[in-house]
């Protein structure tokens, strides 16, 4: 039985884990204007899949406990959206029983607005007070989003979901 520690080996490419610590960087810097701004959530919410790694780094940094996710689809692939718009998977209401005072949704982008919109218009009554925090927005989408880290037109790639 060996008692050296296991060394992973890194099968990411060295631009996708640059991009790592790249974002990892913009979310602390989310984290850190929340916190300047004297606004603390009491539940977060990570739109599944690319908003939950994002939230949960935030749950850590902001210190909050309750940490809720919410599938949502509006892609069926990259650059290929829905005709339906965006749409809850598996459930209609998701947030039935959910009471709280400040609700942060967090996801990776916002791309068009009408996952955010979806969103916020299912969790109004479920929470008193409602911020988004996201690491990219696209140029005209500033008014869904109270936090973001970067304005990006093109498609992103992120670490957490790289191609292949």
């Amino acid at each position: 039985m060996s008692t050296e520690p296991a060394q992973p080996e890194s099968s990411l490419p060295s631009a996708l884990a640059d991009s790592w610590v790249d974002h990892l960087a913009g979310i602390d810097a989310i984290g850190d204007a929340i916190m300047r701004s004297g606004w603390k959530p009491t539940a977060i919410l990570g739109i599944a899949r690319g908003g939950l790694i994002p939230a949960a780094i935030l749950a850590y940094k902001l210190d909050v406990r309750l940490i809720l996710s919410v599938r949502v689809q509006h892609y069926a692939g990259q650059e290929l959206r829905l005709e339906s718009g965006a749409q809850f998977i598996d459930e209609s209401r998701p947030f039935e029983g959910l009471n709280t005072e400040r609700l942060l949704i967090v996801d990776d982008i916002i791309d068009t607005g009408e996952t955010i919109k979806l969103v916020r218009r299912a969790v109004r009554e479920y929470a008193k007070e409602v911020k988004v925090a996201a690491l990219y927005i696209r140029s005209a989408q500033k008014n869904f989003v109270d936090w973001y880290w970067k304005v990006e037109d093109e498609w992103v790639t992120f670490p957490w979901a790289p191609k292949g």
